[in-house]
């Protein structure tokens, strides 16, 4: 039996798919399983971006509902934060555009398993020291 998902926010219904699974939702106390972090996807600008996002690794994928709380397994977070994308932007009208590199998915990681996080933390001290360093001045 697919288990359904409905989005409180926007009204929309999703079935996830026959072996699958949905993230578990979190409440405001953060409690998760042990080895997982719990965190919040963000809605994207396209219509595919408001639904639940797949993530797979070692063979098991989870579906992510966005802007809710949810425990999902370090190696999941590891592949939603290794998403990356170009995307080019024109800071201003007759200047030549310019090719940033960012991160494919809006992720607030709200709480790390203790004791194997270092790895984590140093993925995510990157993405913040790549996001100051590709910060555009508009003169």
């Amino acid at each position: 039996m697919q288990e359904k998902h409905v989005d409180k926010t926007l009204g929309l219904e999703f079935r996830i798919p026959i072996g699958e699974e949905l993230a578990l939702e979190v409440g405001k106390d953060l409690k998760a399983p042990e080895g997982y972090a719990v965190i919040m996807l963000g809605y994207g600008d396209q219509a595919g971006d408001m639904y639940p996002h797949p993530v797979s690794a070692g063979g098991r994928t989870i579906w992510i509902p966005r802007g809710t709380r949810r425990a999902i397994p370090i190696s999941h977070l590891n592949v939603l934060l290794d998403a990356k994308q170009k995307k080019l932007i024109q800071p201003k009208p007759g200047v030549p555009g310019v090719e940033i590199e960012t991160n494919r998915f809006d992720v607030q990681v709200l709480k790390l398993p203790e004791g194997n996080a270092k790895g984590i933390k140093n993925k995510l001290e990157g993405i913040r020291e790549r996001a100051e360093r590709q910060q555009i001045h508009i003169d």
